[in-house]
């Protein structure tokens, strides 16, 4: 290697100037990398931020479309909760959409619950990238999911699941104003509306519905999702030994054996000159079913027709001339009163009952207890508030008298423990606010045992004023409204759950759903809540 050339590296070697310049060169690259990287950091952490709150509004948009749409269907809320969570995804240019997944629906005691998850993508445009030493800016995405729970007041449910849970024919009138009135029946008649009017905020069918010759509105949402009874896990208050004695002894009123009834009223329908006119009567006896009006009109003609021959001596005769009974169990009472008492007739006849008269003040009083089945035949009766049980009878309020009650629940237990209210009778109930009945005026004990095929029946009848506030539960039982009005009283707060429910006649339930207005708790709680969850 040449002399001059090692010189002259070593001269370099040992000449110190101009060091510091490489050294500043290679400290202001890497302060501008930092300060590149910290800059693209700020504008990845404020577009995730940004993108994040996109998310949350998206999938918050979806679940309160599922609470607020018009329909009462899953599927139509379902349908409303994507299009509203997408619409608001996409508003946006900047983010696209990487995923939207709406949830299946699911069911439970007070709504229909959903879930709405949301992704957004979101590459932002980063001019620090390359100043952090990147050579592409990075997509970011974000997610979101909210819950919806669509509860809803409701106050009219039957549970039946196969053929028709809720009915209307001739002249009857349902109103439920602010309210859902649902069935689970998955039937082609679910919901059969065969004459009358009936009006609702929903009407929802789990099956399909049946409109001919009605006044429906709105029209029936149709396969609805059944609902679980929402009552289920209630339990009844325990029993305690039956008074049979529950009235004073020149009371009229008593705890019947409606067996001695039937025994009374087939004798004088297979009287001589009965039996081929009421075998219609008989049938009933031996079936159960219920004569209609057109069959208690030509009754009534056959056994007032009869009576005059029968009735002349009134000493011997069973019945007399106005085909009232003389003696025995049914004494006082007209034969078509004796089959109304006994289920196989609904509506009377008003010749039978128009001098009826009535106490406005109660002359009676009861107190919570256990009874083997009450008749309130006449007076005016009142419940002191509390637990009353009814085993193995009806509770009957007739023509001629009035029950009250406030603070006051009825509890069914087995067969034959039916609550009838017949022709002009008034009862006037409202359900406990507090204690392990609240809200309950009249409910059936779902876990005692009944041995009947067939379902029991409760009714209210006639042109009788009945106004309730609370619950009423027969899960197992039919209840029917028929007659000239019956609960024609406008009720803040009925909830009425039935296996089935019928209106016929020209019977009317009026529920006007406020509970601002009553102190009484709903005993099946709407709930509406739209949430982010993650």
């Amino acid at each position: 290697m040449p002399v001059g050339f090692m010189k002259r590296v070593l001269a370099m070697l040992s000449d110190a100037r101009g060091s510091v310049m490489p050294v500043f060169a290679i400290s202001i690259l890497a302060i501008i990398s930092l300060a590149g990287a910290a800059i693209a950091l700020s504008f990845d952490s404020r577009a995730a931020n940004n993108l994040q709150i996109a998310a949350d509004e998206s999938a918050l948009a979806g679940a309160t479309a599922f609470l607020n749409a018009a329909s009462p269907r899953a599927e139509d809320r379902l349908k409303e909760a994507q299009v509203s969570a997408e619409a608001l995804a996409r508003a946006n240019a900047n983010f696209s959409l990487a995923k939207l997944d709406v949830g299946a629906v699911t069911e439970d005691a007070y709504g229909q619950k959903t879930e709405i998850e949301v992704a957004l993508k979101f590459t932002p445009a980063n001019p620090a990238a390359q100043l952090a030493g990147r050579n592409a800016n990075i997509a970011i995405e974000r997610h979101a999911a909210a819950s919806a729970t669509w509860g809803f007041p409701l106050c009219i449910l039957g549970l039946q699941g196969s053929s028709t849970g809720l009915s209307t024919s001739g002249e009857a009138n349902l109103t439920a104003d602010n309210c859902i009135v649902w069935t689970n029946s998955t039937g082609s008649r679910s919901m059969e509306f065969k004459g009358g009017r009936a009006t609702t905020k929903y009407f929802c069918a789990s099956g399909n519905a049946y409109v001919a010759s009605a006044t429906v509105t709105p029209r029936p949402h149709e396969k609805c999702e059944p609902i679980p009874d929402p009552l289920a896990s209630w339990v009844a208050p325990a029993t305690e030994t039956p008074d049979a004695f529950a009235f004073p002894s020149t009371s009229k009123n008593k705890s019947r054996d409606d067996s001695v009834l039937a025994s009374q009223l087939a004798l004088v329908l297979n009287m001589s000159g009965l039996k081929t006119t009421t075998k219609a009567l008989l049938d009933a006896m031996d079936t159960g079913n219920v004569l209609s009006d057109a069959q208690v009109q030509t009754l009534l003609i056959a056994i007032n027709t009869a009576a005059i021959v029968v009735g002349g001596n009134d000493s011997v005769s069973l019945i007399n001339k106005n085909g009232v009974f003389n003696r025995g169990a049914a004494e006082g009472l007209h034969v078509l009163e004796v089959a109304q008492i006994l289920g196989l007739v609904d509506n009377l006849p008003e010749t039978v009952f128009f001098a009826d008269s009535y106490l406005n003040a109660p002359n009676i009083t009861l107190s919570p207890g256990t009874y083997p089945g009450l008749d309130i035949m006449s007076g005016h009766v009142k419940l002191k508030p509390g637990v009353y049980h009814i085993v193995g009878a009806p509770l009957t309020v007739r023509r001629r008298a009035t029950l009250t009650g406030e603070g006051v629940t009825i509890v069914l237990h087995g067969d034959d423990a039916t609550i009838s209210v017949l022709d002009q009778a008034r009862l006037t109930l409202s359900a406990p606010t507090y204690g392990e009945s609240a809200g309950f005026a009249i409910a059936e004990n779902r876990k005692a045992k009944l041995t009947k095929v067939r379902p029991e029946r409760s009714r209210l009848t006639g042109s009788g004023k009945v106004s309730m506030i609370g619950t009423i539960y027969l899960p197992r039982q039919q209840f029917s409204v028929t007659g000239k009005g019956a609960a024609d009283q406008a009720s803040p707060l009925l909830q009425l759950v039935a296996y089935t429910i019928d209106l016929n006649n020209k019977g009317a339930l009026r529920i006007q759903f406020d509970p601002n207005r009553t102190e009484v708790p709903m005993t099946i709680m709407p709930a509406r809540e739209a949430r982010l969850i993650r």
